[in-house]
């Protein structure tokens, strides 16, 4: 039989200080056993590199302001009208209207402009009673997002571990849809997640507590393309913070 040596990569948060990325092993021994291992492979000449990456993904830490730019938003709230609202996908259109609702709950003071970021995300500068402006930003797959007092944070996708599996399991299916993609490359490929609370700052990201529960998984014969379903959906889930509520 045989022997097939995959190399890859996989991301290991460990801590602030540490190499955001580190190498590891996937080796096919006789009989179609898998081993993960820190070491090469035995057939170093079978190794290939997997150099399938996810899609890109609105990310929380990508998103830049346009408000306080000078070429950032700078269109009047009015030309935001029902034919330029229709034109919108349904998520962004929706969280647009969720933070123009909010708006005028709060008394719409005069001065709101909005703008498109080079992503096409829609930015909304909305005044505030306070002399502040507060920013939403309405991303292109529904995501809103407000920056508000140097603080970032997601309006309807919570920094909480619930939403972080659907963050996990979202980027990872977005880079199994690409064709010819491998699930063991695109769970390596998958950014690594923060080891301590992994779930703050709306990153698009998994546990490393969940790349290491799906090689356990692929280790046991599961299937690639239910794997990581499994050790995300499970009772108890792989996400941290999640362990003893499922």
């Amino acid at each position: 039989m045989i022997r097939a040596c995959v190399w890859l990569l996989m991301a290991l948060a460990v801590s602030s200080d540490a190499r955001a990325e580190d190498v590891i092993y996937k080796c096919a021994r006789e009989g179609g056993t898998v081993v993960y291992s820190d070491k090469p492979c035995a057939a170093a000449k079978d190794m290939q590199q997997v150099t399938i990456e996810p899609g890109p993904l609105p990310d929380i830490t990508s998103i830049s302001a346009l408000c306080t730019s000078e070429l950032g938003a700078r269109l009047d709230l009015a030309g935001l009208d029902r034919a330029t609202l229709a034109s919108l996908p349904a998520g962004q259109r929706a969280s647009v209207n969720d933070a123009l609702a909010e708006y005028a709950r709060s008394g719409s003071r005069p001065g709101g402009r909005w703008g498109r970021g080079e992503d096409a995300a829609v930015h909304l500068c909305l005044p505030t009673f306070a002399d502040e402006v507060v920013e939403y930003v309405a991303t292109a797959d529904g995501k809103l997002v407000q920056m508000r007092g140097g603080m970032v944070s997601y309006r309807n996708d919570p920094d909480t571990p619930a939403a972080l599996l659907d963050r996990c399991a979202s980027t990872w299916k977005q880079c199994a849809a690409v064709p010819d993609a491998k699930p063991d490359s695109c769970v390596t490929q998958v950014p690594t997640c923060a080891a301590s609370e992994p779930w703050k700052g709306g990153r698009n990201c998994c546990p490393i507590e969940c790349k290491t529960a799906y090689n356990t998984q692929r280790a046991a014969g599961v299937p690639g393309d239910t794997a990581l379903m499994k050790v995300l959906y499970d009772n108890p889930s792989c996400v941290p913070g999640l362990s003893n509520a499922r």
